[in-house]
């Protein structure tokens, strides 16, 4: 696949992003109907280059009867030049809460990821025990 088939995929995803990859279809259930919504983010990369690892080897070479002529390369030489070329894409997909439309109004309800909030405090925790740990150190490690 060649860097001009990779952008036409690329760009075929592009097409597909539009206002249904972040909202959900509503659901109704008697007066009240909700719509989720998220947050979508992707990316992508691709790269392609080429390479001459040094002097071309002739097979022929060190025989009377070379086939290349003096200043000319080789025909039957092995190219020991390399190429290659590489791509990738990431998408994620995070819900961030549901819009509630009923007969009392409509409102916007988060959705709280609590492992999350879990894990921040638990680092919080450990970078703060870290600084506490090196005050204590320069001052008590002094003496």
């Amino acid at each position: 696949m060649d860097a001009r088939e990779m952008l036409e995929k690329i760009a075929a995803v592009v097409d597909q992003a539009n206002v249904n990859v972040v909202f959900g279809a509503p659901q109704t259930s008697g007066e009240v109907t909700v719509i989720p919504y998220a947050a979508v983010s992707c990316g992508f990369g691709l790269g392609s280059g080429t390479s001459s690892a040094g002097d071309e080897a002739c097979s022929c070479a060190g025989e009377e009867s070379c086939c290349g002529k003096e200043g000319e390369p080789c025909p039957c030489a092995e190219s020991s030049a390399s190429e290659g070329a590489g791509g990738g894409a990431g998408l994620r997909v995070r819900p961030l809460g549901y819009i509630e439309i009923g007969p009392m109004g409509t409102t916007v309800k988060p959705i709280v990821d609590h492992e999350r909030i879990a894990l921040a405090g638990i680092l919080l925790g450990a970078w703060g025990l870290a600084w506490i740990g090196l005050v204590l150190k320069s001052i008590f490690g002094r003496r």
